[in-house]
């Protein structure tokens, strides 16, 4: 193909500065019940966009991310007001099945920022963007097949949800690509118009009309539909004119094999994170993983603290000396560490009286749980500060998937001890012990590394590339 950039040729060009890291990751995870995942994909590049933009890029984030978190606790709020702790329960199931399918197929536009270099996107946009739309009707059959086999949310709901996977996906490739060309202002839109549609459908059509948790699965469906269409208009410059080409030639295996991979790690991570969900429904019922989902939700919202900290210590870190570097994280890691145990412990102290008053009588019940959750939380809230070091610094982004596997391995295992006998309270514990897990891995990784003083900050591979 006259137009496309050669793959290879891409591959092969010397890079001349570190890393930086690429990923499509959405800014609201109150909103889908998804833990924040970490960076997963290193890129190297001779230039870098917008990096001159940092500072005013993390800001413009944060600012965002005000809006979005807010956005999601009001969303929470509704659904429990408004829809039984059962029809919780439901909501969050369905919206989570389709989650994870979006995680396994939205990296394909972080794909395509990796392979496409500084070369002609639209070659490998028009693979993406056809390699999406597959993806997405193949995921939805598997969404509908879940319905089928899992009661707990069924096939009408299923079929309610189903069609927000492709919409879902397109928005998270388009969105990987802009995040590579550094146009981080329409990212964030692209990223804040789900919740903030979502919100606005369930203030009509649950509050207002009294509809139930079919409505509201609706409304998310509808946003992300509507999501979808603005990203693909407002980012045309990136595939119109359509470039004809072939999905499943060598660029399009390409980008497939290095989107599912990535998709792998945020699976891992969504799981290993979600696993006691279903636990917990499977021993306890929906009334039960509703009630729950409101005091993981409401403890995993800390963890804005430590991702705008890691933020800051990112250029830096980057920069730095090796020792520089590692005396950077180990201070933002104590700061994260003191940020969040402050306002963990404001979070417990407030629970028992503002849970009712927000949420309702009928989730008094996740004022236990969350408590429990909360020293979890804590413990895991360096990670993504650590992640900083292990994968921008030292560019083994691997490690992000070891800690991914630990965690879901010992939350899995727990949740089966813990919750048969105690229900909510054994997830809260269950998930606990896995967050802690999953951080104290993350930090011997982050020591062990950081020991080898005589080592490259960079990977093998990617120190012989520069040589």
């Amino acid at each position: 193909m006259a137009t496309s950039c050669n793959l290879a040729d891409v591959r092969s060009r010397p890079p001349t500065s570190r890393p930086v890291v690429t990923t499509a990751v959405r800014p609201s995870p109150g909103t889908e019940a998804a833990p924040p995942v970490t960076p997963n994909n290193v890129r190297r590049t001779t230039d870098i966009p917008g990096a001159g933009r940092v500072g005013r890029n993390t800001v413009e984030t944060l600012l965002f991310r005000g809006i979005s978190t807010p956005v999601a606790f009001a969303l929470v709020v509704i659904q429990s007001r408004f829809l039984d702790p059962e029809g919780r329960g439901r909501f969050v199931l369905v919206v989570l099945t389709v989650t994870i399918l979006a995680r396994l197929f939205g990296q394909v536009g972080v794909a395509v920022t990796s392979l496409a270099g500084e070369g002609d996107l639209r070659p490998f946009v028009a693979r993406a963007l056809g390699l999406t739309v597959v993806l997405g009707l193949a995921g939805a059959g598997v969404i509908l097949l879940a319905g089928w086999t899992i009661g707990a949310f069924g096939l009408r709901l299923a079929a309610i949800a189903a069609p927000a996977l492709l919409p879902n996906i397109l928005s998270a490739c388009i969105s990987g690509i802009l995040l590579g060309r550094a146009r981080i202002r329409l990212w964030n839109v692209i990223q804040v118009l789900p919740p903030l549609l979502t919100l606005a459908g369930m203030l009509v059509v649950v509050v207002d009309l009294g509809r139930g948790v079919d409505a509201a699965v609706g409304v998310w469906t509808a946003a992300y539909v509507l999501s979808a269409v603005f990203a693909l208009a407002a980012s045309r410059d990136l595939w119109l004119p359509m470039t004809a080409a072939r999905l499943l030639d060598r660029y399009g295996h390409a980008i497939v094999r290095l989107a599912l991979a990535m998709g792998f790690v945020q699976i891992v991570n969504l799981i290993g994170y979600r696993v006691e969900l279903f636990v917990l429904e499977h021993f306890k019922g929906l009334s039960q993983v509703g009630i729950y989902s409101i005091a993981m939700q409401a403890a995993e919202a800390i963890w804005l603290i430590p991702a705008a900290v890691a933020s800051a210590v990112t250029g830096p870190v980057v920069h730095e000396s090796e020792d520089g570097a590692a005396g950077l994280i180990r201070k933002a890691c104590g700061k994260g560490l003191l940020y969040t145990s402050g306002v963990a412990l404001a979070i417990g102290v407030a629970a028992p009286f503002v849970i009712p008053v927000v949420f309702g009588d009928d989730f008094r019940g996740a004022v236990r749980p969350l408590v429990l959750l909360l020293p979890g939380v804590v413990a895991y809230a360096p990670v993504t500060i650590l992640v900083v070091y292990l994968t921008v610094r030292r560019a083994q982004p691997r490690l992000s998937l070891y800690v991914s596997l630990i965690g879901l391995v010992v939350t899995a295992a727990m949740s089966f001890v813990l919750i048969p006998p105690y229900g909510a309270s054994g997830a809260a514990v269950a998930s606990a012990i896995g967050y802690g897990a999953g951080g104290l891995a993350a930090w011997l990784f982050f020591t062990n590394l950081a020991r080898r003083d005589g080592e490259t900050a960079l990977s093998p591979s990617l120190t012989a590339a520069r040589d």
